[in-house]
């Protein structure tokens, strides 16, 4: 992931030590009670093939008996061993790394462990092996490397741009790679995808909503990053096609934070613009009124926001009427939550479909962690790791083999409902389904 990760500060938990678990009964997101074998967060440990379980009972959800366990299995007529598919995925993350990163590495952890218990169906064993790379690249290569000869199908984890990028260019085989949080994705190679990266469609429903709103001309101010361009170049040329004029287009470095130079240059190719369109000379005055409508579109990563958009007031754009619209970095959850809320309130921008806490699939996975944790969900970031394995096991449990089989499976995924949005692939990239909206003292307003 480029620029940093969030901090966040629930508590965090031991799970303990390698386990298969065998659910008896509770809340499931898909399916009904199965099987499914967890190598707990934070322990570089093989798959378990038996019959052990976690000392902690969870009450209405696991049998902590290895007796029990195996009364269990040998009372489910349905689930022939001839018929059952064991699908084994690895996770790959820094839990032994910076205690940043290792925090925000448990709770994704955590989140895959859901999905495994919750997805397994009595014909679907879903195992999870965890390894740990702590932080290092290398270690990151090392053991992607080391996967080739394995029953593994796929792997989570990766959450920074280096990691995902080195774990690609690992592979053995076309193992599929899934990342909750990078957005190097389209440079670590075929078969390797991410939650997060350039979203080319939200960009292209920016420009179709600033041509309806009816703004005569667009400035864009973006990032040197990939993905930023990325979703720049869709705005420009969506709105180029649709007959809305784009007047100037300001790229900072990448790490910069000031900005002056370029909210400058766009504010003064917008006056010059609307100068030459209503004949005045560069003197004259009009009421603010009296001016055209005009926007400052900025298709950002959500790091960059926090210092972007106090120089965007600073500088007085909303004083010219200059309307500010974006992507989905500006409606970021963090966002919202840490920079000052009259920096963001009447941007315009996409903002992910189902953002709120009570769809269906958020309450179950809710509802889903606190019985299997025994603790509050304070967190977003479980329902990441929990939205990345769901779509590598929706991609792998139909059977495909080859790598080309898996890749056309994981590709034709479409409209898959996760706890933090519903994602479709197109051409070959994950994209969350959005919606345009309007922040209004934190709080994202549907427009239209």
């Amino acid at each position: 992931m480029t620029g940093r990760l969030w901090s966040v500060k629930p508590p965090i938990m031991p799970i303990g030590i390698v386990a298969t678990l065998v659910i008896v009964s509770g809340c499931r997101l898909a399916g009904i009670p199965g099987g499914v074998s967890v190598s707990p967060p934070g322990e570089s440990l093989p798959i378990s093939g038996g019959n052990e379980v976690i000392g902690a009972e969870i009450e209405g959800a696991l049998d902590t008996s290895t007796e029990d366990s195996t009364a269990s299995e040998e009372v489910l007529p349905d689930a022939s061993m001839d018929e059952e598919q064991i699908l084994e995925i690895a996770t790959v993350l820094p839990i032994g790394g910076p205690p940043g990163l290792a925090e925000f590495a448990q709770l994704i952890a955590e989140g895959v462990e859901i999905a495994a218990l919750e997805l397994s169906e009595p014909l679907l064993d879903v195992r999870i092996t965890s390894l740990d790379d702590q932080g290092d690249p290398a270690l990151t290569g090392s053991l992607i490397g080391d996967l080739g000869d394995s029953s593994i199908r796929g792997v989570i984890g990766f959450l920074e741009d280096s990691s995902l990028e080195i774990a690609g260019n690992a592979r053995q085989i076309a193992l599929p790679l899934v990342s909750p949080t990078a957005r190097s994705a389209s440079r670590a190679g075929v078969g390797v995808y991410s939650l997060e990266g350039p979203d080319p469609v939200a960009a292209e429903e920016m420009a179709r909503y600033a041509f309806e709103y009816g703004y005569m001309r667009i400035a864009v101010l973006h990032s040197q990053s990939s993905e930023s361009v990325q979703e720049a170049n869709a705005f420009e040329e969506m709105s180029r096609a649709l007959g809305l004029p784009v007047v100037g287009r300001y790229a900072y470095q990448v790490g910069a934070t000031s900005f002056g130079e370029e909210i400058i240059g766009a504010q003064n190719a917008l006056r010059a613009a609307e100068i030459a369109a209503l004949g005045l000379e560069e003197d004259d005055t009009l009421d603010v009124e009296l001016l055209e409508p005009v926007a400052l579109f900025v298709p950002i990563p959500s790091e960059d926001v926090e210092f972007v958009a106090p120089q965007v007031v600073h500088y007085g754009l909303d004083t010219l009427a200059i309307d500010i619209l974006g992507t989905s970095g500006w409606t970021d959850s963090q966002v919202l939550e840490t920079v000052d809320l009259r920096h963001t309130t009447g941007v315009v921008a996409t903002a992910s479909v189902g953002h709120a806490e009570d769809r269906n699939t958020s309450i179950q996975f809710r509802e889903a962690y606190e019985r299997h944790f025994q603790r509050s969900l304070i967190s977003g970031v479980p329902a990441l790791g929990y939205d990345t394995a769901l779509l590598l096991i929706e991609g792998l449990k139909g059977g495909a083999e080859s790598p080309e089989e898996i890749r056309i499976a994981i590709e034709g995924l479409h409209e898959i409902e996760g706890a933090a949005g519903v994602y479709s692939l197109v051409d070959g990239r994950i994209l969350r389904l959005t919606e345009v909206v309007y922040i209004d003292e934190g709080i994202l307003l549907p427009v239209g």
